[in-house]
């Protein structure tokens, strides 16, 4: 059921030009919620919040997605007068884990674009995430006309509609964009379904998934996008660089890709391992000096 209130707080994020992405989350939460409550979200009271949030039995990160969505609707309420008390004074954000990135592997990446072959649109999702960075939901969103041709013909230019309604412009390398290019014969979305339509970011996400699990890869396409950033980072890009590509809103939430670089600090940990074996040395020689 979605009630006047609901209804007037979408309008209200359509009016700050809110996403659809984002105003059908919020939608989709909000009415769970008021599902599970059993009256209207205005006639809660604090003690109704606290018991439906006690009672979730779902991972942090959904318990903390749900509270925002219920506080944002809240704040909203009262604002404009509907309530005199904000009922989610007493909710508790879960202190989450920092996700650390998950890479894939050059050669199973190999592997995933050989065996993609068949399927052309399958590949360049594939190459989408991996070699440009797109997210799930960015590719299925990419048209025709977001893409803008190098001067040279080489490579070309893609505008990419991020989270949160954010556009950010990234390159896509030539050899990259030789395969990209066989799609554009189209004008809509470039990835569509057999009938024409374009790939939600959830179809998707199943189709990219499966073929991982068919040819026995434990990924997402997700963690393409993660090997971009890692592998940005190991040819030594600037860090701001790599969050603009990424669409980071948050320099902190890029960090983490350099922070899990390994092969970047390799040879530095190894010639510090090196001073350990002069080290090893010098005390083996100064005891045998004392015997």
């Amino acid at each position: 059921m979605t009630t006047e209130y609901i209804s007037q707080h979408l309008d209200n994020l359509r009016l700050h030009n809110s996403s659809p992405t984002t105003i059908r989350h919020r939608l989709d939460n909000l009415q769970r919620i008021q599902a599970k409550l059993g009256k209207p979200l205005v006639e809660a009271t604090t003690d109704d919040l606290v018991a439906w949030q006690t009672a979730l039995r779902i991972s942090p990160s959904s318990i903390a997605t749900y509270t925002a969505h219920i506080r944002a609707f809240y704040r909203w309420a009262l604002l404009n007068g509907l309530i005199q008390i904000d009922p989610t004074i007493h909710l508790v954000t879960p202190k989450l884990k920092r996700r650390m990135p998950r890479p894939i592997p050059e050669r199973d990446l190999s592997a995933a674009l050989t065996t993609a072959r068949y399927d052309h649109q399958l590949f360049c999702a594939f190459l989408l995430a991996g070699y440009c960075g797109l997210r799930c939901g960015e590719i299925t969103r990419v048209s025709r006309s977001d893409v803008r041709e190098d001067e040279n013909g080489k490579g070309a230019y893609l505008v990419v509609h991020g989270k949160g309604g954010h556009e950010r412009i990234i390159r896509i390398a030539p050899d990259i964009y030789a395969e990209v290019r066989l799609l554009m014969h189209r004008t809509g979305f470039l990835f569509v379904s057999k009938n024409g339509r374009a790939y939600t970011p959830n179809r998707l996400t199943q189709i990219t998934s499966a073929h991982l699990k068919a040819i026995g890869l434990p990924y997402t396409l997700h963690t393409l996008r993660h090997r971009f950033a890692t592998r940005l980072a190991d040819l030594g890009a600037d860090v701001r660089d790599v969050q603009a590509a990424l669409g980071h809103a948050h320099l902190s939430t890029t960090t983490l890709y350099l922070a899990s670089n390994s092969r970047r600090s390799t040879t530095s940990v190894d010639k510090l391992g090196r001073g350990f074996a002069a080290m090893a040395k010098r005390q083996s020689a100064a005891r045998r000096s004392q015997t």
